[in-house]
């Protein structure tokens, strides 16, 4: 698997999961969709902690344990919409990736598409930026990466455990889009813990 190809991937993953969904609820009956329920509990939705180690190959590999604290917020009510809806309706995150061995750290922040699955599974997908003080040039410690600023994507397969608490498997990476040169991207894989509100 080549990690480059990482966001190409990601997007056709979100595009499926988005497709499926809103076929979905355009199978459904004809008539008019009551709206979502507006909850009355405020914006904060989730907080999720992971424990992350680099994906990189060879000189873009980063040694050490990342920690990624994120924070979601629902402020359009994305909970319990369908389809079309639910795609306009995005939760935010706000997260950080801070390195436990003097490597590449970030804080990043963006959209988030949460979907039920089977039974109590669900993948969420997550598309923005972030900020990084990894090296910029080649040839240092870890991957050069062009640009301090990049785009954040990440994708995550999930089981909700209980109405509260849930467990997640994420694929995460950054990079300049070839905005800028060298691109060689920040790529993690992790285990996560949530608890949502």
């Amino acid at each position: 698997m080549h990690l480059n190809r990482f966001p190409t991937s990601a997007a056709a993953i979100a595009f499926a999961l988005i497709t499926a969904t809103a076929a979905s609820g355009a199978d459904m009956d004809s008539a008019p969709a009551s709206p979502a329920p507006v909850s009355s509990d405020g914006i904060f939705d989730e907080v999720r902690f992971e424990v992350a180690a680099s994906l990189g190959a060879k000189s873009d590999f980063e040694s050490g344990v990342f920690l990624i604290p994120s924070v979601f917020f629902d402020p359009l009510h994305s909970e319990g919409r369908e389809g079309f809806d639910k795609v306009f309706h995005p939760r935010f995150f706000l997260s950080a990736s801070i390195s436990t061995d003097d490597e590449s750290s970030q804080i990043m922040a963006g959209a988030s598409w949460k979907f039920p699955l089977l039974g109590p599974t669900f993948a969420d997908i997550g598309f923005g930026g972030a900020l990084t003080n990894a090296d910029i040039d080649e040839g240092g410690r870890g991957p050069g990466v062009g640009s301090h600023v990049l785009f954040h994507e990440y994708v995550a397969l999930g089981v909700n455990l209980d109405e509260s608490w849930s467990l997640t498997a994420t694929v995460r990476h950054s990079s300049n889009a070839d905005l800028a040169s060298p691109n060689s991207g920040l790529t993690y894989g992790g285990i996560g813990l949530g608890r949502s509100f």
